[in-house]
């Protein structure tokens, strides 16, 4: 019996060392993501983005204005190829007033200077007006807003809004983006989708290979346990 357990307590020990030691390599890592910058740290490896299903789930949408694009992909939106917004559910348009691009998005308008930095960022508060469903100009280049509740004229050197039932104006409206800048901005779409940090996190416990890699660390799991109680039989055994 003796002979036995020591020959599987060999065995397994043998075949679970190397996932032994990755576990503890990348368990140290894990808890030095920052550190190691992991977490700001981007896959470029193809497979592996097309395993996570890394790609924008609707086509992009462009605004063309001056020259100038404002590019919206899945919830990202970029200045021509410049990510600003990480977090955008729905990209307005956008219209430039002297040097400064406006950018109407989710109850928000961006100012942006000709390099694409940001000026201001308003909102709400600022009197942004719910419900924006487009942004254009009017012959004086004010900006105009039409939203749920109707029309509205902004004075931004003052944040000054004046209501309307209507008001014409030269509106924002999609273009079709240009086949290099649409390839340039779903190259970055993808190369800024997966973090190494994800990915070893994933690969730490399982999850990158779905149900069947949680089963396979579940088995590791056990066979730890299985390692530990017959050493501890074999050491007691021997000692007595």
């Amino acid at each position: 019996m003796f002979t036995f357990i020591q020959k599987w307590h060999k065995k397994i020990g043998t075949y679970i060392a190397l996932f032994v030691v990755f576990l503890a390599i990348s368990g140290i890592a894990l808890n030095h993501s920052e550190k190691l910058k992991l977490n700001t740290t981007y896959i470029k490896v193809d497979w592996l983005l097309n395993l996570y299903q890394v790609s924008p789930k609707s086509e992009p949408i462009g605004y063309l204005s001056s020259n100038n694009w404002v590019i919206q992909v899945g919830k990202r939106i970029y200045f021509n190829n410049k990510e600003i917004i990480n977090d955008a559910n729905e990209l307005v348009g956008m219209v430039k007033i002297n040097d400064t691009y406006i950018i109407a998005y989710d109850g928000k308008l961006m100012l942006l200077n000709t390099e694409g930095e940001v000026l201001e960022l308003l909102a709400g508060a600022e009197g942004v007006p719910a419900g924006m469903t487009e942004i254009g100009y009017d012959e004086q280049y004010n900006i105009i807003i039409k939203s749920a509740h109707g029309y509205y004229r902004v004075n931004l050197d003052i944040l000054q809004w004046s209501e309307y039932d209507f008001i014409n104006a030269n509106w924002s409206s999609t273009s079709k983006i240009t086949e290099p800048l649409k390839a340039n901005i779903l190259e970055q779409y993808r190369g800024t989708g997966l973090t190494a940090e994800r990915t070893l996190l994933d690969l730490h416990s399982g999850r990158i290979f779905g149900k069947w890699g949680l089963y396979f660390v579940d088995l590791i799991a056990v066979l730890f346990v299985f390692i530990a109680l017959t050493g501890i039989w074999m050491w007691w055994y021997k000692k007595n």
